[in-house]
Order: C-alpha cells, then structure tokens, then sequence
C-alpha cells in the first residue's frame, strides 16, 4: 500500500498544501490564471520563509521551481524537499549567479514554472524592498509571461524577520491566522522591467491591504 505519490513533486506539492492549511486560514485569488502548461515566471514579495510553500499551495496542481539561497537549501528539512522539488539554489558570487540563470533559462525551455522574490532577501520592516535587476536578466534571455503574486498576513508570523531579536520568536502567534496569496494579470515580456514590476506589486499590496 502506498502511502505517498510515486512523482516526488506532487509528493511536495501534497506536503505544501497539508502543512498550510493546518497552520493557516488561507483564501487563495487569481491563481487560475496560470496555464496549466508552458513556461512562465511568477514573483511575489518576500514577508515570511513560508511565502514559496504557500505559492506553491495556491498553485495547487503544477509545480513551482523556486530560485532560493543556498544556504537555507542546504538546511537539512528544507534540502530534502527542494531537491524534490527542484529547488534552484544561488548564492551572491558571479559563479553561482551564472549558474543558476543557466538552470532557470533551462527550466523556463522545458515549459517549468519559476518562482522568484525579487527583493531577494526577506523584508525587515514588513515593507515591500526594492527589487533587484535580475530579474530583467532573465526575461530578455527567456520572454515568458510574468505572473504578479502578493501574500498578505505573514508579516506578524513566526516565520518572517519581525521577532527577530525577540527571546520568544520562536513562541507560535495567531494560529489559525487568515493568510491571502493574488495572483494578478501577466505582464507581457515585451514591456517588463524592474520598476514596472516593483509599481505593481506595491499597487496590488496597497489594494488588497485595504479589502483585508
């Protein structure tokens, strides 16, 4: 008897979806936009080290490969499901850069959906950061649709940067809490930049923060 999926990423999938709707309340939005086949990016802002695996919930029956630091990669719980997943792992150095641009360029020819958080670290304020260039890289390299996602109610979780310094981070807060994830309209790779990206997501946070 079979306890698991046979294909590790609906494995992970499966395991996403389980952990976040026992923690959370979720209500997941627009994420019916994203065809179910053929490349496409899709970027969000960074709140909470959770914001990959509560994408990847709302996705719900396709894959989502992650651009992710090496460093939270190689941790021990997190490796075991990114390799499954097919996680991409960067660090800040010209060799590791190249590297993983050549793995997403790769994946994006094989029709994969790329996740990526343009801030590149997660937030410190709680406030949307400011988005790095690379993600304009790779859409010239590859010119797929890209898809705008933002997560709301992560901020105060145990799982962001907000009790940072705190002695009792680790104490849960607010279980149950209503997360929301929207996914808004593609972006054309013909017009995309890094500024026009940034407008959008901080537009689509100020007007979900104020139904929500």
């Amino acid at each position: 008897m079979k306890i698991f999926p046979a294909d590790p990423e609906v494995f992970y999938r499966s395991c996403a979806t389980l952990l976040i709707k026992l923690i959370y309340k979720t209500e997941f939005s627009g994420f019916e936009k994203i065809p179910q086949n053929g490349a496409a990016i899709l970027i969000a802002n960074h709140a909470s080290y959770l914001d990959g695996v509560i994408i990847q919930a709302a996705c719900k029956k396709r894959p989502v490969r992650f651009l992710i630091d090496q460093f939270i990669y190689n941790l021990p719980v997190v490796n075991y499901f990114m390799r499954y997943n097919r996680g991409i792992p960067i660090l800040a150095k010209k060799e590791s850069v190249e590297h993983a641009l050549d793995e997403i360029s790769k994946g994006l020819e094989g029709g994969d959906l790329v996740g990526i958080f343009p801030e590149g670290q997660l937030t410190y304020t709680g406030h949307l950061g400011r988005f790095k260039p690379g993600i304009e890289w790779i859409v010239e390299r590859d010119p797929v649709p890209v898809y705008p996602i933002i997560i709301i109610g992560m901020w105060d979780s145990i799982f962001s940067r907000k009790y940072l310094k705190s002695k009792f981070k680790w104490m849960p807060r607010n279980y149950r809490r209503k997360i929301v994830a929207i996914c808004g309209d593609p972006i054309h790779p013909g017009s995309l930049n890094v500024n026009h990206l940034q407008r959008t997501i901080l537009g689509m946070l100020v007007s979900a923060e104020r139904d929500y």
